[in-house]
């Protein structure tokens, strides 16, 4: 059995045993986050790597899991007011934060040199190559699409979701990256309303995205709205394509050890 933990500052991409990625951008910084490109402010690095263990409990759960971490790094590289924005399990959090105070970091720097203060988001995962993979908590809400005025069918034989219709269900949600990019939201808790046709055979298809927190978030969102599986919504017991707007969201709360 090997047991993986890796850590990733906000947007860098992560790999490696017990590795931890430097940083390709900061956010919720004093400079704004936008502004870094054009005030030439490089965002900081990470020095040193250091092991993220599993906790007994998380070893007992026999579970995989990852956390969010806001922290600012200061002009000395030193990781401060650290806090914990959610993790999959409360299991994790303590050992998270505990690490992510032992990181040291080469500062930001302006374009003249000056070390400055920047808030980075850290994102740690928990990986046992022996445990399922991680499947992110996302809940669904279905509801009648905008503007819709009666409960007809329209040319295409697809029946708005209205009151006079038995609604579709989703019977199980295939997950294809939604999850993961939903709990990396800093802020919110990454919903994404989709408007989809769900067929008589339970088949969803023709997405349209009405709004999404994050705009990275539109095609995982979408592709696991189509491959996910549907009980067919009916009229008079009859099976009907429906058009409706699924809401999804990342629903677990964030975690206070």
């Amino acid at each position: 059995m090997k047991q993986f933990s890796m850590l990733a500052l906000t947007l860098a991409l992560m790999g490696g045993f017990a590795h931890a990625q430097e940083a390709t951008q900061t956010t919720d910084a004093p400079v704004p986050s936008d502004q870094f490109a054009a005030k030439k402010i490089t965002p900081p690095k990470l020095r040193n790597n250091a092991n993220i263990e599993f906790s007994d409990e998380a070893r007992a759960k026999k579970i995989n899991g990852r956390c969010l971490i806001l922290l600012t790094v200061d002009v000395n590289g030193m990781p401060q007011e650290i806090k914990l924005v959610r993790c999959s399990d409360p299991s994790f959090a303590k050992n998270s934060l505990d690490s992510v105070a032992k990181y040291r970091f080469k500062p930001a720097f302006t374009q003249d040199g000056k070390p400055v203060s920047t808030r980075i988001h850290a994102e740690l995962e928990y990986r046992r190559d022996d445990l399922a993979a991680l499947v992110a908590p996302v809940r669904y809400r279905m509801s009648t699409p905008p503007g819709v005025i009666s409960s007809d069918p329209g040319a295409d034989g697809v029946y708005p979701l209205t009151k006079s219709v038995t609604p579709p269900d989703l019977i199980r949600f295939s997950d294809s990256g939604y999850g993961v990019a939903a709990f990396n939201s800093p802020e919110g808790n990454g919903s994404c309303d989709i408007m989809i046709t769900i067929s008589a055979a339970g088949k969803a298809t023709d997405p349209k995205v009405t709004h999404c927190e994050r705009p990275e978030l539109e095609k995982p969102a979408v592709q696991s709205l189509l491959e996910s599986k549907f009980k067919s919504g009916s009229v008079n017991g009859k099976p009907v394509p429906i058009r409706t707007t699924v809401h999804l969201e990342y629903y677990e709360a964030p975690v206070k050890p």
